[in-house]
C-alpha cells in the first residue's frame, strides 16, 4: 500500500491557474494591471509555501521506500531534504528508531515552460509653439517594457529505499536515529506535514 502526503494540488495545475492569472493583468489598464501582477506575485508565494508531495511504499517489514517531488524552487537539494526527513517521521511512526539508505535515486525534468506576458507603458510630453504662419513643436516619449520573465516548471525527484532499525539491535550501530535527525521537536513534527522545501 502506497501512502501519499500531499501538499498543494499537482504544480502544473497550479502554475496554469497564475499564467491565466498573469494575462488577464496584461489585458487590464495599468492600475488593474498592477494589481493583478501583485496577486500573482502572492499566489507564486503561496505554490512556494506548499512545493512538495511525498509517497511511501513498504517493500518489507522493515524497509521502505520514500519518494518525493518537489517544485523547481526547490531545487534537487530541497527534494533531497524532505525526502530523508520523511524517511525519520516514517521511521519513527513505524515503531522504530533509525535507519540506515540502502539505495537513492535522482532525476529532474525541470525546464522553461513559457514566460510571463510582456507589457508596455509609454510616457510622452509634447510642446508646439506658434507665432504668425510659423509653428514649431518638440516632444520626447520613454516607452518601459516589463515581463517576459521565464516561467519554470517540472519536479525534482529523489527517492530513498530505507531499512529501519530499532536502538536494541546490534545492526542499528551505523543506523541514524531519526528523532535526533529531526531535533527536539521531532513529536510535532511527525504530527505535522512534510509538504515544503522551505
Amino acid at each position: 500500500m502506497v501512502r501519499s502526503h500531499q501538499g498543494s494540488p499537482p504544480f502544473s495545475r497550479n502554475i496554469a491557474c497564475v499564467l491565466l492569472i498573469a494575462h488577464a493583468g496584461s489585458e487590464l489598464n495599468a492600475a488593474e494591471g498592477e494589481l493583478m501582477r501583485n496577486l500573482v506575485c502572492i499566489l507564486i508565494g503561496v505554490l512556494l509555501t506548499a512545493c512538495v508531495r511525498t509517497s511511501t511504499m513498504p517493500l518489507a517489514a522493515d524497509t521502505l521506500m520514500i519518494t518525493s517531488s518537489a517544485a523547481p524552487a526547490c531545487g534537487q537539494r530541497g527534494a533531497q531534504e524532505v525526502v530523508i526527513r520523511q524517511a525519520a517521521i516514517e521511521t519513527i511512526k513505524a515503531g522504530y528508531d533509525g535507519f540506515v539508505v540502502l539505495d537513492g535515486n535522482s532525476q529532474s525534468s525541470v525546464g522553461i515552460v513559457g514566460h510571463t506576458p510582456v507589457t508596455a507603458q509609454t510616457y510622452g510630453q509634447a510642446t508646439a509653439m506658434g507665432y504668425g504662419n510659423t509653428a514649431s513643436a518638440y516632444g520626447s516619449s520613454t516607452t518601459t517594457y516589463s515581463g517576459g520573465y521565464p516561467i519554470y516548471g517540472g519536479t525534482h525527484d529523489q527517492s530513498l529505499v530505507v531499512k529501519m532499525f530499532r536502538a536494541a539491535d546490534p545492526a542499528s550501530a551505523n543506523a541514524v536515529d531519526a528523532r535526533q535527525f529531526l531535533g527536539s521537536d521531532w513529536e510535532k513534527i511527525i504530527e505535522g506535514s512534510n509538504n515544503t522545501c522551505m
